[in-house]
This record gives C-alpha cells, structure tokens and sequence, in this order.
C-alpha cells in the first residue's frame, strides 16, 4: 500500500516547506514493465531505439507508457518511474510539416485518496501544508503529486493549446491523453526532447528518466559529408536512487552528483581511427551544469537548443545547462582512451561520464566545416535577427527568492507561481527584449517554450555564448544579468518561463504567459 510521510530537507535541493512531503511506496506492482538489464560500467553504450515518421503519410504515431521500471542501474536493481520501463527513452524522428501523434497513457499507480500525513493531507494525488510559513508555501509550490503527469515537447515550436503542447493539463493514474502537434513547415531542423511537466512532480519524474530526444531532421542532415556519419543520440541523466533503489523523496535528489549516458555509468564510446560521429547531447538532468571536454579532441558544433548554427564552428569545450542541446561533430586522432570529463561548474565536479575508445582500424572521413543554413532564406525567417525597429516591449525579469532556510520559495518579479494569475501577456505576431537579472546564489537557467530566443548578451557563464545565438533555455548566473530578444509567432494561447533547475521550478519559479490574438 502506497504511504505519505515527512522527510528530511535536501540541502542541495533546498526543498520548500516544514517537511519534504513524498509518494513512497512497498514498490507498487500497477504499471509494472520489465526493463532491459543494463551494462556494468565501461560497457559499450547503448542507443535508445529510433522511430521515424511515415515519409508517405508525413506521420508518427506513438503510444508511450508512464510506469514504473524495474532494471539494474550501474550493477543496482533500481525502481524507477521511466517511459515504457526502461531508462533509454525511444528517439522520436519528424521533419517539418510531419504531424506527431503521441498517446500518453499513465500507468503509474494511483495514491489512497485520503491519507495523513505530518502538516499536510492528500486529496486526489495533491499534498498540501496545513499552514503557509512563507508566501507561495501552499500545495501548488510544494512538490506533489508525484505519480500524475503531462508531457512537454522541449523546444518545439508548436501550438501551446490542446491537443498540442499544453503543459497545464494534468493525465491522473489510469489516464489516456491523445496528444496531436502539427509541426509546421518552417520549422528549424535541430535536437528537442520530450519529457514529463507536471508542476509539482517535474523535478522527480524527470531524474528518474522521464525523457526522451526528438529530432526534426531538416537541410542539416542532408549534407552529404552529415549524412555519411554515424548519429549517436545521448540522454545525459540524473537518475539518483536511495538505499533501497528508490526515488521516492524530494530529498533523494541530493544524492550524488552523478551523470549517466542512456542509462549507463561511464559508458565506452567506440570509435575507429579517424572516424567522424555526430553526436547529439541532450542534458535531460534535473539539475547538473556540465561543460564537456573530450581529452585531446575539438569539436564541431551544428546547433545548439534545436537551433542550427548558420556555419559550423569549432568549440573545445561545450556548456550544457539542464534543459540545453548540443549537436557536433567529434573526429578521433590516434588510437587510445580519451575521457569526456562533464567539467566543474558552480562548485560541483562532475568527472568522467564516457570514455573514448579508439581502435586501431581506420575509418578516414573528411570533417565537415562549412556553411549549414541560412537564416535569411530558411525556416520561413524564424530565425533571422530581431531587428530593433520590430521591438515594442522591454521587460525587465527577476529571478529571486522569499522566506529564509529551509523555508523558502523560488519566485520571479517576487511571486510563486498560480494557476490563477493574469500573467505576462504579449501580442501575437510582435517581438519584445528582456532583461533577466537573479538576484540568488544560485544559477538558474531561465526557458521559455513555444518560441525560442536571440541571445544578445550573456555575463559570467562558464562558456561564454556568441551574441545573436538562437537557444531556448539559457543560464543566469548568481546576481548576473541576461539579455534577449523574441518574437511570438504563428500560435496563440497559454504557456509558460521557468527556471529548468527542475526543483526550483517545481517550487515556485514559473510563471503563465499568455500570446493574444
């Protein structure tokens, strides 16, 4: 039987409220698959399996669990809540103007509907403290509800209405949602990622691998000397699990700061002398800043946040903040072992997450670097320059915080986020710059969806970002600023900005925007 019970508070995680509150379970058997056994550390990596829309009906149809997964996890048996029962969550192939047909059934068991708990009572799958200490302290910004769920297309731009990319519906346990995104077809080619977007259960569903790439391939992947490499998807992973091999309370996400590869610890990454391979990263973590550098090689980057590049560029180190992707191009030199070091970024230090292992057999390809898209003639002018005539509104966006340890709450312009608030409005079809400023110590990589942004100015990351690069989710730095530019087109509707360190999010630091027509 499912229970509800207090925890101790994450330091890390600097979880809101009197008490942790967490879904904990005798592990539930509804819902239950059996996922693959996974590789001891130093195997070779495994890839999550592709699927491709129909070329001839310009579709893909896809029915995808929410359940518990039962597998070993670096030598553990582990439970974890996964897609489909497994931590390498299928790779979803479109191309611009497919239509993405997504069935998200929640297997996930259903809690008691009534159940005690120390300051707070359940009702329908919600916790909430009896009492609020701080403002925001209430059931909306307290993590919750922790086997409901949605789902999100990350960085696709797409309608924000139902049946598209609504993140404000909730799919209760025993729940069907049918999910249509018509993707247009000035849509940018580039990396995406799909995964889990309940407020309140983000931050753990997503650590437990509730996450998977999407990929709309495009004029990029047609490049001949593109084309002829191999494309290796990679699902950067939190995946922190207690004693027991359990992630069942918010303070558990504290554990370790470990970064697994598609469900792998230190997997090897075969390559041949000479060999070229497009890599696609995606950092699905909840909450890990990784600036990756490969011992030994450069590498060529194609895009960035589902982006791509104009022309390539040559990068030594790559920073992906939680929510960020990467895709490059990676050329071996000689035979040997070569570490891909997850780099150390505001204090923590992430090591080796794959090694490199290059034969002595040649695979001699040429290395792309050259021109790739254009942003005058491509993607319907998604992605030219915001120009300062289109600009009618400055905004000016705090990121910050209200109470004191380990009572606190993460706001923007001082307020947590409702479901009952106006929000931030704009006009469809204008263009707007914002000034992001966090006045915390920590960092907080600021997303919007739906629409992507130009960055123009950047301080004090760990890699520095080229002014006028189109990402969606990008980082402010501790008391740093960030400014941007943005247009809202082709779609209307309710959606939302927040902070993509998933446990700030789920505490408070998201806020509705609304695009009128």
């Amino acid at each position: 039987m499912t229970t509800i019970f207090a925890t101790p508070l994450g330091r890390r995680s600097l979880f809101t409220g009197a008490s942790a509150l967490a879904l904990v379970a005798g592990l539930p058997e509804l819902g239950f698959t059996q996922g693959a056994a996974l590789p001891s550390a130093g195997e070779p990596l495994l890839e999550p399996e592709v699927l491709s829309a129909n070329p001839d009906t310009r579709r893909l149809d896809v029915a995808i669990n929410a359940v518990y997964g039962y597998y070993d996890l670096d030598r553990r048996p582990v439970a974890l809540r996964s897609y489909d029962g497994g931590p390498r969550p299928r790779t979803l192939r479109v191309r611009a103007g497919d239509t993405l047909g997504l069935k998200l059934a929640n297997r996930l068991p259903s809690p008691p509907p009534n159940v005690a708990a120390t300051g707070a009572a359940a009702a329908n799958g919600h916790l909430h403290h009896a009492s609020a200490p701080v403002p925001g302290m209430t059931g909306l910004n307290v993590p919750h509800g922790f086997n409901r769920t949605n789902m999100h297309l990350h960085g696709m731009h797409v309608s924000p209405r139902s049946p598209a990319d609504n993140v404000l519906l909730t799919v209760e346990p025993g729940q069907v949602q049918a999910y249509s995104y018509a993707i247009p077809a000035t849509h940018p080619c580039g990396l995406n990622f799909y995964h889990a977007h309940e407020h309140g259960s983000v931050a753990l569903q997503v650590a437990s691998g509730m996450a998977g790439a999407l990929i709309v391939e495009g004029k990029v992947d047609d490049i001949p000397a593109i084309k002829a490499v191999k494309d290796v998807v990679m699902l950067l992973q939190s995946l922190p699990v207690d004693a027991q091999g359990q992630l069942e309370q918010y303070a558990t996400l504290d554990h370790g700061t470990q970064v697994y590869i598609n469900g792998q610890r230190n997997p090897t990454i075969a390559m041949k002398r000479g060999e070229v391979q497009r890599w696609r990263l995606v950092n699905a973590t909840h909450d890990r800043f990784l600036t990756l550098k490969l011992d030994r090689h450069a590498f060529v980057a194609l895009g960035f946040d589902g982006n791509p590049l104009e022309a390539t560029e040559d990068h030594e180190v790559i920073f992906l903040a939680p929510g960020n992707r990467a895709e490059i191009l990676v050329r071996t030199t000689e035979p040997g072992r070569y570490a891909l070091d997850g780099g150390t970024n505001f204090g923590v230090a992430y090591g080796t997450i794959a090694t490199v292992a290059v034969s002595e057999e040649a695979d001699e390809k040429p290395l792309y670097r050259g021109p790739l898209v254009s942003y005058a003639e491509d993607f319907g002018g998604h992605l030219r320059p915001v120009e300062d005539g289109e600009i009618v509104k400055g905004r000016r966006v705090g990121f910050g915080q209200v109470g004191t340890l380990p009572y606190w709450t993460w706001t923007i312009d001082g307020e947590p986020f409702a479901m009952d608030e106006k929000g931030f409005t704009a006009k469809l079809g204008s263009a707007e710059e914002w000034v992001l400023t966090n006045q915390t110590n920590d960092p907080h990589p600021f997303h919007i969806h739906i629409n992507p942004f130009q960055v123009l100015e950047a301080d004090g990351l760990p890699v520095p970002v080229k002014p006028g690069r189109w990402l969606d989710t990008i980082t402010i730095p501790p008391h740093g600023r960030v400014r941007l530019r943005t247009r809202y087109v082709d779609y209307d509707g309710v959606y939302v900005f927040h902070c993509h360190t998933l446990v700030h999010e789920d505490q408070g630091m998201m806020r509705l925007f609304t695009v009128e027509a």
